[in-house]
């Protein structure tokens, strides 16, 4: 061996036991991030600011984006998370989560929670907001933003109208949708509707239980154990909402296939005057048609009653919540990414980016921008007039059995009577199920 390569060969020992005495480079873990809001713009923009921010303080952790739309949501990781795949974080609202829980989808947060403190860790959420996300005393999920739906209308189009205040009880709602529902110009088609009400699949459970609560109905007993279909204001609620669309016709044509964007796209355009939304609504639309200015136009109030109606609950919750893979590989991580989701810093952002309360309590109680903001001022309130759909595993299957008994009513396949009768027995059919 020549000179020259005894001084190579030494060289070469010499840096691969450097190497070996400095360990292996921590290798970079992917995290699959997925959500429905990763869809839309806004939400989009609000989420991926954070995760950069999230990735330059934990450089060995990426994140890899996976957009769903809602309506195919729970088709797509319900088929991933029972062949053990799916991403390692994900939102849920609150209609599936204990159908996820059940089925051993998503993983028990308390071990992690517990390294954070615990209960005193806890405190800082609503109790009523962990209540859909915790089973048999484990918490599965945290909560991340809250909204009751609201009456949510253009004020310049109701003043237009000569309506001066939004409607209190739902013959007033009617009234005023009808007035609203004309030719935008003389001799023209009509291209404004009075109202609009979301009947696809994604957005279908907030909208219509707003209805049925505002009349007094709901879907099942306290106990979730019966359906109250055929209640008087079950029916009232029903019918109301077939005679606005096929007497009235002050819902757009098509209105059966028009799902949560659709909606908010009409309203963005001037094309639709109230619909029931959640906080979360105003920046869409603000970002579909910022000529709108939908922080000045838009209003919201709460949702109608009738006369004498002596129910607490006239709304219902949106909530959003972030949940692991039970058959996540990597588990430490996805706790950190949920972690960083949930503190003060980015419950702040969420409401300056989306304007959703959060599900800490100290956020909506001391953030300033919360508490100026005229539709949280008229949100706040309605929190305690709102309630979350039936948290049971059959939830999604039941939500859907009523959406497709409307339809049929809306398409005449079925009249409003036989079809609100099937969804009945179709309901306690599946409550009797094992």
């Amino acid at each position: 061996m020549s000179n020259r390569s005894r001084v190579l060969h030494l060289l070469s020992a010499l840096v691969l036991g450097l190497v070996t005495l400095a360990g292996p480079a921590s290798a970079q873990v992917t995290l699959v991030y997925s959500d429905w809001q990763l869809a839309e713009n806004v939400w989009n923009r609000s989420l991926r600011e954070a995760f950069a921010e999230f990735e330059k303080a934990n450089p060995d952790i990426k994140i890899k984006y996976e957009p769903v739309a809602l309506g195919q949501r729970d088709t797509r990781y319900s088929t991933a998370l029972r062949a053990g795949k799916g991403p390692d974080v994900f939102a849920l609202d609150a209609n599936p989560i204990k159908q996820y829980i059940k089925e051993g989808w998503v993983m028990d947060l308390t071990p992690f929670i517990a390294k954070e403190g615990g209960q005193q860790y806890l405190a800082d959420w609503y109790p009523s907001l962990l209540g859909p996300v915790t089973e048999g005393g484990k918490v599965y999920g945290l909560p991340k933003n809250v909204s009751p739906i609201m009456l949510t209308y253009n004020k310049e189009l109701l003043t237009a109208a000569g309506i001066a205040a939004p409607p209190k009880t739902w013959a007033e709602f009617r009234e005023a949708a009808k007035k609203m529902t004309k030719a935008t110009k003389d001799g023209g088609p009509v291209d404004q509707w009075g109202t609009l009400l979301v009947l696809a699949p994604a957005g279908f459970d907030l909208r219509f239980s707003v209805v049925l609560r505002g009349f007094g109905g709901d879907f099942l007993s306290p106990d979730n154990t019966k359906s109250l279909l055929d209640s008087p204001e079950a029916k009232a609620a029903f019918n109301y909402v077939i005679e606005m669309i096929q007497n009235d016709r002050s819902l757009p044509p098509g209105v059966s296939q028009i799902d949560a964007q659709g909606g908010r796209t009409l309203v963005a355009n001037r094309k639709v005057a109230m619909a029931f939304e959640g906080l979360f609504t105003v920046p869409i639309i603000a970002d579909i048609n910022p000529q709108l200015d939908a922080w000045k136009v838009l209003e919201m109030a709460p949702v109608p009653q009738n006369p004498g109606s002596e129910k607490q609950i006239r709304s219902t919750y949106y909530m959003k919540s972030i949940f692991m893979n039970s058959k996540s590989e990597h588990p430490e991580q996805a706790w950190k990414l949920i972690k960083f989701m949930m503190e003060k810093k980015q419950m702040e952002k969420w409401f300056v980016d989306n304007n959703l309360l959060s599900g800490r309590k100290s956020v909506n109680d001391t953030f300033k921008p919360i508490l100026e903001n005229k539709f949280t001022n008229a949100a706040r309130p309605e929190i305690e007039r709102a309630a979350f759909l039936p948290q049971i595993p059959k939830w999604p299957e039941i939500m859907e059995t009523v959406r497709q008994a409307l339809q049929a009513a809306i398409a005449k396949s079925k009249t409003p009577e036989q079809a609100l009768a099937d969804a009945h027995k179709a309901v306690e059919a599946i409550l009797a199920r094992p």
